[in-house]
């Protein structure tokens, strides 16, 4: 096993992960980032991680259809969490526009990632060129959108094209690798530590973005102004 093709590889683009979002988050924090959403992010991944070595989240022989059950419910379980926990909803709802749209940027990582693992056959190829080049594609939406609007430069209609692409990126994939490669990729393999812990937050991410677009609320950090 190649460390492209090891769950080593995924685990710290994860943490990579984890230190961009905290560190986007203290954008708007006076540059401290938040300790208690650091560590329960840590326990995540800890938990996940323990589930997907093991092998003993899902029957390996779980379908397709039922599998996206299990995703579909995992996101509605960190919705509710990240809205239903009146500190972490603080924290995210006091999120710019700049920010929400900077919070995809890491994507782009993980695209060149899924490319690499199409590369050498370990993800079917089609699929992986498709989601490695869209995950590409939304994160550096998002952070064109979120430089668009420290400038002024026309942000919602870019902010919009970014989040409905993001968007779609995450509900084709996760319907994708469900209904049609479940059987090549396993219940249990590598990419699940993308499909259970960055990909609802990015959800979740867009859309807060998209509400704050619906209501007209644009604020900007003032320190990325500067």
């Amino acid at each position: 096993m190649s460390f492209i093709t090891s769950p080593w590889l995924m685990i710290g683009l994860d943490l990579l992960m984890i230190t961009y979002t905290l560190w986007v988050l203290s954008l708007n924090n006076k540059n401290v980032f938040h300790l208690g959403i650091g560590v329960g992010l840590l326990a995540w991944l800890a938990a996940l991680h323990a589930g997907l070595s093991t092998h003993s989240l899902f029957s390996e022989n779980i379908s397709g259809p039922m599998f996206l059950v299990v995703i579909v419910s995992a996101v509605g379980g960190v919705g509710a969490l990240l809205l239903g926990v009146p500190s972490i909803r603080k924290v995210l709802l006091n999120l710019s526009q700049q920010q929400l749209l900077l919070l995809q940027g890491i994507r782009v990582f993980f695209g060149a990632t899924f490319l690499m693992n199409a590369s050498v056959g370990a993800m079917p190829l089609v699929f992986g060129i498709i989601d490695g080049w869209s995950h590409v594609t939304a994160g550096f939406l998002g952070l064109a959108a979120a430089f668009c609007f420290s400038i002024n430069a026309n942000p919602e209609r870019r902010a919009w094209f970014a989040n409905l692409w993001g968007l779609m990126d995450i509900l084709v994939v996760a319907s994708t690798l469900s209904l049609l490669i479940l059987r090549d990729i396993t219940p249990h393999g590598n990419m699940m530590y993308a499909v259970f812990l960055p990909a609802p937050l990015w959800l979740w991410f867009h859309v807060i973005s998209i509400y704050k677009l619906l209501n007209n609320d644009d604020k900007k950090i003032p320190a990325l102004l500067s």
